[in-house]
């Protein structure tokens, strides 16, 4: 099996040869969507194109025990990739439910970087922030965290972990099933700090189920979930998106182990615009932190934003 997984991460590799293998610091040319083939143990073939490899991105990241996420999340284009946007720092444990949620509102002006309000979890209760010294610096708000719409970051607003085997198949084999709705884009290899990844660009569009009605976009990955048999306010499972959108999603996988490292989602329809940035680590446990004193530092991602010269 080792040797298998690292003859499909080189295919992996190999699926793009055709686009720009580049450096740190580097923005990778997009290819068109490629296909390759590995042999398998029984010499079968294995199609490899963007689509498929989310897809299985998807189904590894579900199978993962826990999870330690870095946000940032912009509700306007104008504020893109600088300015004003949520900062959340999470951590959630499937087994344990242990958790980490440390969620800031920061606010640019003037060339000013401040945090407006900022939430942190401690054990079960909530701690709050506010900057405007109307209330104490921090003070408690709740002793059920995370809230229910706050469960929503303990994963990158699609995905899901914590499942079994069966599950995952159910999860990502529905979404795999519903035809039009996720579509390949482009597929290219890129290197950063020496370690190769592939970078994948897939659409999510809106899709008329049977029986008529509007067209449902990013809804689905909530009634993909259903497909688990889980209780999504105990497993727990949300997704970040209005349920009629359409989605574009740059996604880099380490081609060894098809995890996600890092994901741009752009949320686009009805005249919404909303981009979730979100790096990913897995097979550490999830770590607490003590409250700041006083105002809450900004956590930053080391992936530079697509959109910015010089991106990966």
């Amino acid at each position: 099996m080792r040797f298998f997984r690292a003859g499909l991460a080189v295919a992996l590799l190999a699926a793009v040869c055709g686009c720009a293998v580049t450096g740190s610091g580097e923005r990778p040319k997009a290819a068109e969507t490629t296909d390759a083939t590995e042999p398998s143990a029984k010499g079968a073939k294995e199609p490899i194109d963007a689509r498929e490899l989310y897809l299985e991105s998807l189904k590894q990241q579900a199978l993962q025990p826990s999870i330690n996420l870095v946000h940032e999340y912009y509700r306007q284009e104008k504020f893109y990739p600088e300015g004003s946007r949520d900062v959340v720092v999470s951590g959630f444990d499937y087994r344990t439910k242990n958790v980490r949620l440390e969620r800031s509102q920061v606010i640019v002006a003037d060339g000013k970087t401040s945090t407006a309000w900022g939430t942190w979890c401690l054990g079960r209760s909530e701690d709050w922030f506010y900057s405007s010294g109307v209330r104490r610096p921090w003070e408690k708000r709740s002793t059920t965290c995370p809230s229910l719409t706050d469960q929503t970051w303990l994963n990158d607003g699609l995905g899901v972990g914590g499942l079994t085997a069966q599950q995952a198949d159910a999860f990502v084999g529905y979404l795999g099933d519903l035809k039009g709705f996720i579509n390949a884009g482009g597929m290219s290899s890129v290197t950063r700090n020496g370690k190769p990844y592939v970078r994948l660009e897939i659409k999510v569009k809106p899709v008329k189920l049977a029986g008529g009605g509007r067209p449902v976009g990013a809804d689905l990955y909530q009634d993909a979930f259903k497909y688990t048999e889980l209780d999504s306010l105990t497993h727990p499972y949300g997704y970040l998106a209005s349920g009629g959108s359409a989605l574009d999603i740059v996604r880099y996988i380490d081609p060894e182990t098809r995890l996600p490292v890092y994901s741009e989602t752009l949320e686009t329809g009805g005249g919404v615009w909303k981009m979730h940035r979100v790096e990913y680590e897995f097979g550490r446990p999830v770590t607490k932190s003590t409250l700041p004193a006083a105002e809450p530092p900004i956590a930053r991602l080391t992936w530079q934003p697509e959109s910015k010269s010089g991106s990966q």
